[in-house]
């Protein structure tokens, strides 16, 4: 099995330019993952994808996290990655999201399915999964 390698960390000058980074890349032209979902991405996901909570327990996404914004690039590898891990999480309101895992680093891509047409998805988050307990459970939903 080839594992696809992830492109270098990003440097950008500050907070700005990612996410002008992130809207000029992504927002603009949707990417198509290697099994053809076409994945939309929304100028306001920015926040809560590339942002992190003030404290464990603050719950807040109000801090700029630039270890998740460095690797932006990642975000498209993944969902291009015909051997990333592939699970199906059925969320309490119904929608499915799927997650796709770079099993190395290990590092996350979220989507979430459009209820009506299951070629169709929008990104939720991206993230270095750092603890072995999410990484197991992430590991126990169903096999997409």
């Amino acid at each position: 099995m080839v594992v696809t390698s992830l492109p270098p960390l990003l440097n950008l000058p500050d907070e700005g330019a990612y996410r002008s980074y992130f809207v000029n890349t992504y927002c603009n032209t949707p990417i198509i993952t290697f099994d053809n979902i076409i994945v939309r991405f929304y100028p306001e996901i920015f926040d809560h994808a590339f942002y992190r909570d003030s404290s464990p327990i603050a719950n807040d996404k109000s801090v700029f996290a630039l270890e998740r914004a460095q690797k932006i690039d990642w975000v498209r590898t993944v969902l291009a990655d015909p051997t990333a891990e592939l699970y199906r999480r059925i969320m309490s309101n119904s929608k499915t999201r799927r997650i796709a895992v770079e099993p190395t680093t290990p590092y996350a891509v979220i989507i979430q399915i459009h209820s009506h047409n299951s070629a169709l998805a929008r990104f939720v988050t991206a993230y270095v999964v750092d603890s072995m307990t999410a990484l197991k459970k992430m590991r126990s939903n169903p096999r997409w």
